[in-house]
């Protein structure tokens, strides 16, 4: 597929042990020997994500690839990728989104992204490393800011990358046109998708093929909290009943409370997946079939659910987009740095770094502002990282690839709060609104943005309905 050699000895090796009777459910990874561990892991999720993103941090190093925990649908040809912290609506926006004309369901957990230069000759390049002349290399995520700042005065450099069709190529550095925009292509790097089951709430149809496919995490539901349901999952069973089609021959000659009852166990549990061939969902028409096949990247889109906040979209700068990746939080306010719980790297060392980057950068707030010690503001949090050297390697790497990524892509914050608006009547309609702000995202990519519950509607042409 890829036309590359693979490695005769392993890069990343892993070890899953289960039934270790003296170990607690665990996972343990060494970055300096590439090694992974997992002791009674139950969870399929945790396992994928902790292979994938050591396999990232060789990509990096090794490659430049950038590897990013998040979703990704092409629209009008253009891709855009939602990266967002657990229980946010990653699946559910990518889902939803292809609900419009003209899209495709790209990915929906990670996505490999390569950065191109364009040649004069017009070919692009991804670059993977830099031979300088006194036979010194740079290489993987480095290449970028080198090229960047040093290129121009270093005659006789070659650069060496994959050109999309996965061609090694050599070329000296001066036959790129470092002036022209560099374009982001997005590989997926999933034939079997993993999927939420309550994704049925919003899209009842994708009930038919997550009841025949292998489920993780779906539990066994109380007669009450199905009775509790009950107006909802009728209302999703003759969705299904009069939109399905064939698929509704699955339902004939069940009662209406059995029904009820399978579908409830696909709703009741916030981490409930599906392992799901997304072929067999969608038309062919509608998805990336061939896992060679990329996506450009014109939008990121990074997703948040916090009620206490009336912002519901804004275009980010620099520093907002990395600040929010450094410590960014899921709804329950747990940190996720880049919104991935599964990163394959040294927590303590990692937490112990930012812990320091955001007091610094609240002291630096406070003396500039003269206000108290709160939160470290996103600027400030920036500028302290970029001046800091000691940054682990896994956050070095990372940061200085989604620094590439902002100059490459018009990024945008998201946060999914619409159920929040008195005149919004329930989730699905949320969900709705929501899609329409970010396909309006995607297509005018608009230079300042700033919508508030207060003005979202109007961005739409859509003015919030009058008080009763």
């Amino acid at each position: 597929m890829t036309r590359l050699t693979p490695s005769r000895e392993p890069q990343i090796t892993v070890f899953a042990l289960g039934g270790v009777a003296e170990q607690p459910e665990a996972a343990y990874y060494s970055r300096k020997t590439n090694t992974i561990v997992f002791f009674n892991t139950a969870y399929y999720g945790q396992l994928k994500s902790w292979v994938l993103g050591a396999v990232g941090r060789v990509l990096a190093e090794e490659y430049g690839i950038h590897s990013v925990h998040g979703a990704c649908v092409e629209k009008d040809g253009h891709g855009i990728l939602y990266i967002a912290p657990t229980g946010t609506g990653k699946s559910t926006s990518s889902y939803g989104l292809v609900g419009f004309p003209n899209t495709r369901f790209h990915s929906d957990d990670w996505v490999y992204i390569r950065y191109a230069f364009r040649a004069k000759d017009g070919r692009r390049l991804h670059p993977m490393s830099v031979a300088l002349p006194d036979g010194m290399q740079v290489r993987g995520y480095r290449v970028f800011r080198w090229l960047e700042s040093r290129a121009q005065t270093q005659p006789g450099t070659t650069v060496t990358g994959l050109d999309l069709e996965n061609r090694e190529i050599t070329v000296p550095v001066g036959a790129l046109d470092l002036d022209a925009p560099i374009e982001a292509s997005a590989f997926t790097s999933e034939k079997i998708f993993y999927l939420r089951t309550n994704l049925v709430e919003n899209f009842p149809l994708s009930a038919m093929q997550m009841l025949h496919s292998k489920m993780e995490n779906v539990p066994d539901v109380s007669a009450e909290y199905v009775t509790r349901r009950a107006p909802m999952l009728d209302e999703l069973i003759e969705t299904i009943r009069t939109e399905g089609g064939t698929v509704t021959e699955y339902f004939a000659g069940r009662s209406q409370q059995e029904l009820r009852q399978l579908l409830a166990r696909l709703i009741a549990f916030d981490n409930a997946r599906a392992m799901l061939d997304i072929s067999k969902v969608l038309p062919l028409d509608r998805i990336f079939t061939n896992p060679m096949e990329p996506t450009r990247l014109s939008t990121v889109v990074l997703l948040r659910r916090d009620p206490g906040d009336k912002m519901v979209a804004q275009r980010l700068t620099l520093p907002q987009f990395m600040a929010a990746l450094l410590v960014g939080e899921t709804p329950d306010k747990k940190r996720e740095v880049a919104y991935n719980a599964y990163r394959a790297v040294d927590d303590d060392v990692e937490k112990a770094f930012i812990a320091s980057v955001e007091d610094e950068a609240r002291h630096a707030g406070a003396t500039l502002t003269g206000a108290g010690h709160g939160q470290a503001p996103g600027d400030e949090l920036y500028r302290v990282f970029e001046r800091r050297s000691d940054a682990p390697e896994t956050l070095r790497e990372e940061f200085e690839l989604f620094r590439v990524m902002f100059r490459v892509c018009d990024c945008f914050g998201v946060n999914t709060i619409l159920m929040a608006d008195p005149h919004v009547k329930d989730r699905k309609e949320a969900v709705s609104l929501t899609m329409e702000i970010i396909a309006r995202l995607a297509d005018e990519r608009p230079p300042a943005l700033r919508l508030t519950l207060e003005s979202y509607r109007n961005f739409l042409g859509a003015p919030a309905p009058r008080s009763a």
